[in-house]
């Protein structure tokens, strides 16, 4: 491989490794809180590609969320293009003007995240057969907020012993009042 080609690959790959904190992806305006943004009812649709096979899933995704007193508490129902669908009970906390803690019922421990400006920025672990921690993937999501609002964008990457297994690309949309 020539020397040019090899630095570009390393410096591609070293894209890949950047900090998820890192706010200079993040547009000022208008600012995320992920708690405001799924309070009440959003929908998502996008694709779901697994790198191990190379197939490719539609998901959608209805929740619904409302308050309990500093507790989000958010319904999500997920549908497949395969007919397969999953429903994750989730309890997200604002921890301070940035931070973000969640548990769900198929997450092992606790889900934390970070906001900054329209970014939102969060790992946790999946257990995809509950009791079988050989079944646990890594979830990391990027979700920004678009200008209009209303919208965002989430990027999520699916890692089993640290080899990215799939990625999931979605819009989230506000659905009717809060």
């Amino acid at each position: 491989m020539c020397i040019s080609c090899l630095s570009m690959t390393l410096g591609l790959c070293g894209c890949a490794n950047e900090p998820t904190s890192d706010s200079s992806r993040a547009r000022k305006e208008p600012l995320l809180d992920p708690v405001a943004f799924f309070a009440g009812r959003t929908a998502s649709s996008g694709v779901m590609e697994n790198r191990v096979n190379g197939s490719k899933r539609r998901v959608t995704t209805e929740t619904r969320g409302h308050r309990q007193g500093e507790t989000l508490v958010l319904e999500q129902n997920l549908s497949f293009s395969d007919g397969t669908r999953q429903h994750r009970s989730w309890r997200i906390r604002k921890l301070d003007a940035h931070h973000y803690e969640a548990t769900a019922n198929d997450i092992v421990g606790t889900a934390r995240g970070e906001a900054s400006g329209n970014a939102f920025h969060w790992s946790f672990t999946l257990a995809l057969s509950p009791g079988n921690p050989l079944a646990n993937v890594r979830m990391t999501q990027s979700m920004y907020l678009q200008p209009d609002g209303s919208s965002l964008i989430n990027h999520t990457t699916i890692r089993k012993l640290g080899i990215v297994v799939a990625q999931v690309n979605e819009q989230f949309r506000r659905r009717g009042s809060r």
